[in-house]
């Protein structure tokens, strides 16, 4: 199944109201439009971020942009699934990357809305919005760039394809040892299901393995291609490292590009990714923290029943051995995934739920990046639990089978459950200065 952007707007034009705006009624330029720009824009205009591959199929930056649009974005805003933002609202505020509306923006809205859409006077307007974000890269021009190396070619006959393409560092590309700052894979092509990063650094003698004499994997992670330092999957954002925080990079290192194409079949489906690309923030000054070293939370041993709607896979557990700054988390599953928990449990007997996920959407693979630094304490048991849901009625709205059982694998109709945490340890020397 193809991934689209998750919008659904239908095409439902306003009559152009004959009667007078009320001096309280709510204008697109004095009130909809600052919404918009906070809320909206950042996917929705010209050359908009690039969510895992996902993006926005209308740009909502002028009035006539937005008007033909207006009913069906009450809609979208009115049930919530836009934005979308998949964390319970018992989390609101926690995360940097939020995407919501207040109840009163929504009131705002579907008042501007049943009041006929008034454009209202473009005095009124805000200053156009300015993106750092360029060409797709959420952060702004990256400091080194790492292309696929050449065109690919999906065939029409294709559902999955995995593979892995290394590209090993000029040191034109990168001439020195640096720190990576904050990291974004930028898919070509909407049918890219994950896009994952890995490092290999060169070794004392300055070399590198050989290369794979072919970039078809049929691996979950590509043998011996080092570091998994990150990646992308429908509806992730990039990944900007808190001040202080990096990751290295070695120069002379080995760049994989591990990809999941997935599509359905048939004739005139087949597309060629030609500018996939890997986009990295650099310093070349060692930062304080280094970021990784807290293990993911798995489970493979997956077996959900055909019609099974509340399959509970955990929760899986991890205790830490040192202090632990948590930057962010991320649930993974596939079409069958429904909600997602982690919790903590710490050493002095009390507990904390740090991720709700009530209603899981495959569309929308987010990464929760803590707006204020979580740091978990020695001792701490961290736990992740996910649900699945393989009715009927999840089937008709995912697009699966729901007659199959389901396993372990790396297709989209198969299922993982995987839990992420972007964490640093804290150091002995950091927790004595505490």
């Amino acid at each position: 199944m193809t991934r689209t952007f998750r919008v659904g707007f239908s095409l439902l034009l306003l009559a152009t109201p004959s009667v007078a705006i009320a001096a309280d009624a709510p204008t697109f330029f004095r009130d909809v439009l600052p919404v918009l720009q906070e809320k909206c824009q950042e996917c929705h205009r010209a050359a908009g971020a690039n969510f895992g591959g996902m993006v926005a199929p209308m740009s909502l930056q002028t009035y006539e942009e937005v008007r033909p649009w207006a009913k069906s974005i009450v809609e979208k805003v009115t049930s919530r699934e836009m934005p979308p933002w998949d964390a319970s609202q018992a989390f609101h505020g926690v995360f940097k990357n939020e995407r919501t509306l207040s109840d009163e923006q929504i009131a705002l809205i579907t008042s501007w809305v049943n009041g006929g859409a008034p454009k209202g006077n473009p005095k009124d307007a805000p200053e156009p919005r300015e993106f750092a974000g360029a060409d797709g890269w959420q952060f702004g021009e990256p400091d080194l760039i790492v292309p696929l190396p050449g065109p690919f070619a999906i065939g029409d006959e294709i559902d999955d394809l995995y593979t892995a393409f290394e590209v090993d560092l000029t040191d034109l590309q990168l001439p020195q040892d640096a720190w990576i700052t904050a990291f974004q894979c930028k898919p070509g092509t909407p049918i890219i299901h994950h896009f994952n990063c890995h490092l290999l650094p060169p070794d004392a003698d300055g070399k590198l393995p050989p290369k794979r004499s072919s970039p078809l994997s049929s691996e979950l992670a590509p043998v011996g291609a080092g570091q998994y330092i990150g990646g992308v999957s429908s509806g992730t954002d990039s990944s900007p490292y808190p001040d202080g925080f990096g990751v290295p990079i070695k120069k002379g290192s080995r760049v994989t590009f591990d990809v999941h194409y997935h599509k359905e079949p048939g004739p005139g489906s087949g597309v060629t990714d030609d500018s996939s690309a890997m986009g990295f923030k650099l310093t070349f000054e060692k930062p304080e923290r280094i970021i990784g070293g807290v293990p993911a939370l798995m489970n493979f041993n997956i077996n959900i029943a055909p019609g099974e709607a509340a399959h509970q896979i955990g929760p899986v557990k991890t205790t830490l051995a040192t202090d632990v700054d948590v930057l962010g988390l991320m649930p993974h599953a596939h079409m069958r995934g429904d909600k997602a928990k982690f919790e903590a449990f710490y050493p002095d007997g009390t507990s904390e739920v740090l991720l709700d996920v009530p209603h899981y959407d495959f569309a929308w693979q987010t990464v929760y990046y803590y707006k204020d630094i979580k740091r978990l304490p020695a001792g701490t048991r961290v736990e992740y639990t996910a649900w699945y849901n393989n009715s009927p009625e999840m089937a008709a709205i995912r697009g699966f089978d729901s007659e199959q059982r389901v396993t372990f694998g790396q297709k989209s109709t198969d299922e993982m459950m995987m839990g992420f945490l972007m964490a640093s340890p804290v150091s002995t020397d950091e927790e004595a200065s505490r």
